[in-house]
């Protein structure tokens, strides 16, 4: 297996790190760190992919777990500055491509799923509820009980909180089919002709092509 390389910065708080895959292990290197880091493919026992934002867009998340529960992730976009972000896509799927050929050659056992972590879908949609709520109690007093039309403005708040909700609504993770990545790359696509992360991501959290 040749080895391949990936670069990933997948928000402002996470460090730039360089990723390289080999037959045994992932590596990598990030912010000040003057040593590699590495995880043995075979100590693998779970890969989650799931979408998160990446500034008004989405991006497909990986996140391995090893069986010490230790955690690295990598994304299919690229932070680049303040309200800046990079395509990443092909990169990220070549890079997810050569890891799941590499987790198939191991004895596992490997958990593949799809979705956010319980924890933090309760999170997002108690903070959509909060954000509801919050819009929706002072709605009621500005609009309704003092007839104040500066209420209004509150709509789009009570909106977002209700469509975070649904987004973030808890459910359990799917299990997915690493077959769907262990498939050979047919050719180069553009960012266009390969769509953008939300429709690789599909609907309810969904990852994997359907």
């Amino acid at each position: 297996m040749d080895s391949k390389t990936f670069a990933d910065r997948r928000n402002a708080g996470t460090p730039l790190r360089r990723f390289t895959l080999d037959s045994h292990a992932i590596h990598w290197r990030g912010g000040d760190a003057d040593t590699d880091d590495s995880l043995p493919l075979d100590q693998v026992r779970q890969v989650r992919l799931a979408v998160e934002m990446a500034g008004q867009d989405s991006q497909v998340v990986c996140r391995l777990t090893d069986a010490q529960g230790r955690e690295i992730a990598f994304g299919s976009m690229r932070w680049a500055g303040i309200g800046q972000w990079e395509a990443n896509a092909r990169d990220f799927r070549a890079f997810l491509h050569a890891l799941h050929v590499g987790l198939a050659r191991q004895p596992g056992p490997i958990r593949y799923v799809e979705g956010s972590s319980m924890a933090f879908l309760i999170i997002m949609t108690s903070l959509g509820a909060v954000l509801a709520l919050i819009g929706a109690g002072f709605f009621a007093k500005l609009f309704l009980i003092d007839e104040n039309a500066i209420g209004l403005v509150l709509i789009p708040a009570i909106a977002l909180g209700v469509w975070l909700m649904r987004l973030f609504w808890p459910r359990a993770a799917k299990r997915y089919d690493p077959a769907t990545y262990t498939a050979p790359i047919s050719g180069e696509m553009t960012c266009h002709e390969a769509g953008s992360d939300a429709e690789l991501a599909g609907n309810e959290g969904s990852v994997t092509p359907r």
